[in-house]
């Protein structure tokens, strides 16, 4: 195990980009002080997390902004957490609605036509578009769009999510994200659709799924409507009977079938399958 310090953010302006308060650096490190961060590779979340972040420091600089330092554990293949270190800490799951549903998109050179689409999406959800992650600073560098969803019950997944849509939703709610997702040019990064499903069984143990769907196509997010958030409710049972406890459940959605990337524990050590097994 290796430790760095790392500067994650400061208040300083720069053009095209949404700016940093020191609010938001302090709202950061309050979720800092009492989770544990997870730390991915050029923030794509489609990658177990190299590390976790495990406190952090805001500091004055001389020309009289701020900036946030953060202490991180990176993970190797002897990776051991130090003794008292984040003990009594779990790791943070971030983007969880307050309600039924929310949204968290980074909007910094958004077309105008796919802004206006996500406020389309964002009514039809009834709820706000967050333009920074739940901590205040949204760091991906890949264009993401989030869409959480919770307080879903283990067992009844897809009959929660339909009765608060209603099927007259689920339509025109496909075809705005198919229109906000349409194809990229190859030189252009790959785009992300993130479903956060946070699913609670009856003994109160909450579980996050994590569904990606790396640039879909309308056929992809139509299916995981029609299909997709069933078969969720048949393949999760294990995860929970798991002896590990896994906190969070990533996997990726394409061409109908389910794939697990991986799962991450309570003190934010990532589990690697050790198969993809395809769920069809």
């Amino acid at each position: 195990m290796t430790r760095q310090s790392v500067r994650i953010a400061t208040t300083h302006a720069f053009p095209d980009h949404r700016g940093i308060t020191l609010d938001d650096l302090k709202r950061h490190l309050n979720t800092i002080d009492q989770a544990i961060i997870p730390v991915y590779s050029v923030h794509d979340p489609r990658q177990p997390p190299i590390g976790r972040v495990v406190s952090g420091l805001i500091v004055g600089l001389e020309d009289g902004e701020y900036a946030l330092d953060v202490n991180v554990e990176l993970f190797d293949p002897s990776f051991v957490p130090e003794s008292g270190t984040s003990i009594d800490k779990k790791v943070a799951i971030v983007n969880k609605p307050d309600g039924k549903f929310g949204i968290w998109c980074d909007m910094t050179s958004m077309a105008p036509e796919k802004a206006g689409l996500l406020l389309e999406i964002s009514k039809i959800l009834g709820t706000r578009i967050s333009s920074g992650s739940s901590t205040g600073i949204l760091q991906e560098e890949l264009p993401i769009l989030v869409i959480g969803i919770g307080m879903l019950p283990f067992g009844y997944i897809a009959d929660t999510i339909s009765r608060w849509l209603g099927l007259e939703k689920i339509t025109p709610l496909t075809g705005k994200l198919t229109r906000m997702f349409t194809a990229s040019r190859e030189d252009q990064p790959d785009s992300l659709l993130i479903f956060d499903l946070d699913v609670t069984d009856k003994q109160k143990r909450s579980l996050v799924i994590e569904v990606i769907m790396t640039n879909p196509s309308e056929k992809d997010i139509e299916s995981f409507f029609t299909w997709g958030i069933g078969e969720l409710d048949r393949i999760l049972p294990p995860f929970y009977l798991s002896r590990l406890h896994p906190k969070k459940i990533v996997m990726n959605y394409n061409d109908g079938s389910f794939k697990v990337l991986y799962a991450i524990q309570e003190q934010g050590i990532p589990m690697i399958p050790r198969s993809h097994t395809v769920h069809e």
